[in-house]
């Protein structure tokens, strides 16, 4: 078994070797064209050294378009300059032939032909349309691979911004949440609250969370969900009875990952919106939940009256969160966000990884 696997990892190194693609094509072509040109006459000895003396003048042709006029002029997209460049060496490789096919060819292969002009238009045409049918498949190939190449790049111009945009939004994603939790913390030291302990035990469990755990690509959805709850402890301890919270976590979340800080930027803005210049009682409603390969998150708010105008999908936060679901989860999610007189109403839906 070893030796077959050596065997056909030799073979598979040969044939991606360039130098015997190249001399596979040419050893192809000549006895292709011999054969064809021989049929005349069946005598196939006579037309592959035809084709022989033919080929220093081929391959000259081939290589100079494919090395010289490509990357100088069409990968440049000098177009005009390129065809002109190549209708040029298509002539002078055709005048070659010419002298070849006058003074060697005719002369000592085909005595019973008519030795015609060097510069004769049609026999120089002949010839031209010799040389499109050699470059006609090195051309294509090259063609092909260039483009394979340029689109792989661009390829990976847009990985590389997305992967840079991404890195720049989950950045402000924790200042961001930093912020509003520091805010917290500033209000009960003001109110010389006994739970100010509590809460600074809790903010150096999520920032330890952020430090240590976001930096992945993706977390275990029970950590994610684990950090949420301690927010919400934090929220509840810094409005009190302010906000009647509701929460609501089911299904299994220790077979699945998801990406790190991307759900906690809804419920902040839920809390943000729902007692923003209102002295009442606010109503927070959350449910997480996953099912086979899918999270469903829900979170709706009250409205103030009198805050219509304000809109949940505002914000540096909830721009940002929604930008990084079209980065990470392209076509595997579903937003959507109601903004009705009193409440305000978030339901998302991810496709996830097990």
């Amino acid at each position: 078994m070893q030796i077959v696997k050596t065997n056909k990892g030799l073979m598979a190194r040969i044939l991606n070797n360039r130098v015997v693609q190249h001399l596979t094509y040419w050893v192809v072509f000549t006895i292709f064209f011999a054969f064809a040109w021989g049929t005349y006459d069946n005598n196939f000895t006579k037309t592959i050294l035809v084709e022989l003396i033919n080929l220093p003048a081929k391959i000259l042709l081939v290589y100079t378009v494919l090395y010289f006029l490509f990357p100088r002029y069409l990968y440049k997209g000098k177009i005009w300059k390129f065809i002109i460049s190549f209708l040029i060496i298509v002539f002078i490789a055709s005048f070659i032939q010419r002298i070849t096919d006058y003074f060697i060819i005719v002369e000592n292969f085909f005595p019973m032909w008519e030795n015609v002009s060097i510069l004769s238009i049609s026999q120089l045409v002949r010839a031209a349309v010799n040389f499109g049918a050699v470059l006609a498949i090195p051309m294509t190939v090259k063609l092909m691979e260039y483009l394979a190449k340029v689109k792989q790049n661009e390829q990976s111009l847009i990985n590389d911004k997305l992967e840079a945009e991404l890195i720049f939004l989950k950045n402000q994603v924790h200042p961001h949440f930093l912020f509003n939790t520091l805010n917290s913390l500033y209000s009960l030291i003001l109110k010389k609250s006994d739970q100010s302990l509590e809460v600074v035990l809790k903010l150096s469990g999520l920032l330890r969370y952020m430090l240590y755990e976001t930096n992945a690509p993706e977390v275990s959805l029970e950590k994610e969900l684990e950090s949420i709850k301690n927010y919400l402890e934090l929220e509840q301890i810094r409005y009190g009875k302010r906000v009647e919270l509701s929460f609501n976590a089911w299904g299994d979340f220790n077979s699945h990952r998801i990406a790190p800080m991307l759900l906690l930027p809804f419920i902040e803005n839920s809390f943000k919106h729902s007692t923003k210049g209102f002295s009442g009682i606010a109503m927070i409603a959350i449910e997480i939940g996953a099912k086979e390969d899918e999270l469903i998150l829900k979170v709706e708010n009250s409205k103030p009256s009198g805050n219509e105008k304000s809109s949940l999908a505002s914000g540096i936060g909830l721009q940002n969160v929604k930008r990084r679901l079209d980065i990470l989860y392209p076509n595997q999610h579903q937003l959507k966000i109601e903004d009705e007189k009193e409440s305000f109403l978030v339901i998302l839906k991810i496709k996830l990884k097990n």
